[in-house]
């Protein structure tokens, strides 16, 4: 049934004091309660409420076709746990110290971060729903890296001015997925680091490349700009270490040997793309498994 204006209203202000009141009870938790009980709920939402369930399972089997039904299930079941995780922590991140912070996060491959930086043309800076990207975003700004992260705006606005609040209190710089062109344009030409989440379905505007033995459609942004303004291209993946812990690594993609702009956009495209798979494949549990990565099919 579709909601009046004012049954929007009401419905928004009833979901926003239902997270407030969430948040509330998660800031008397320890850190360690807080991710146990995120990893409970993503039990609950897989193996009772089923939340794409049969999806999440038809694309591991796909993707692992040597594995039986009961480890596709335990790996979905621990996908979903860990995205518990990670969702409850998102709503903490701004409580933590530097110190405490940094415990939780460590960094390799910052030097090839730095000197792209240092090149003054501004970095492109490509990122994946995988392991913690909330942590990754927030503790890069805390590092005093110049990020500047594309997001797409919340249905509620209620709760999306309070976690748009969130992200910049940590240090970041938002940009909205409506009319960024002009916005991702000026950071870069400040030499400023832009963020892309870079691995989702991108409908008829993607470009298909391999991913997980089959093409997706992928989003050309990153690739686009780095054409453009001639910018370095900066990977960052989020890696489980275990007990809350995670290392931020950052690798310099190889620039295309070619003067050809699709040629270019496909070759970049697919580069990073595989270095997402790699991960995936050794770790699939940590991947945004329930988005319909393969929803748009080549023509």
């Amino acid at each position: 049934m579709k909601l009046s204006g004012r049954g929007r209203k009401v419905a928004h202000l009833a979901e926003y004091a239902a997270v407030r009141t969430v948040v509330a009870m998660l800031g008397v938790l320890s850190d360690r309660q807080a991710r146990g009980l995120g990893r409970a709920l993503g039990a609950f939402a897989w193996n009772v409420a089923g939340i794409r369930r049969r999806l999440v399972l038809e694309c591991l089997g796909r993707v692992f076709p040597q594995t039986d039904c009961a480890e596709l299930n335990r790996l979905g079941c621990e996908c979903y746990r860990n995205l518990g995780s990670v969702f409850f922590e998102m709503f903490r991140i701004h409580r933590l110290s530097n110190s405490e912070m940094f415990e939780k996060v460590s960094f390799s491959g910052l030097e090839e971060l730095e000197a792209a930086l240092a090149e003054g043309r501004g970095v492109v800076n490509v990122c994946f729903h995988y392991g913690n990207w909330e942590l990754m975003g927030a503790s890069g700004s805390r590092m005093g890296l110049p990020v500047d992260a594309i997001v797409r705006p919340q249905t509620n606005p209620l709760f999306d001015r309070y976690v748009s609040g969130l992200r910049e209190s940590n240090g970041m710089r938002l940009i909205s997925t409506h009319n960024s062109a002009g916005k991702i344009a000026r950071a870069l030409r400040r030499g400023r680091m832009v963020s892309f989440l870079s691995d989702q379905d991108a409908h008829r505007v993607g470009v298909f490349v391999p991913f997980l033995g089959k093409p997706a459609s992928t989003p050309i942004g990153p690739a686009l700009f780095a054409w453009k303004f001639g910018c370095p291209v900066v990977i960052a993946m989020m890696l489980p270490l275990g007990d809350g812990r995670w290392e931020l690594r950052f690798e310099r993609a190889p620039r295309p040997e070619t003067n050809d702009r699709d040629e270019f956009i496909r070759e970049l495209t697919e580069y990073y793309t595989s270095r997402l798979e790699k991960q995936v494949r050794k770790a699939p549990e940590h991947w945004f498994w329930p988005h319909k990565r393969w929803k748009t099919e080549p023509l």
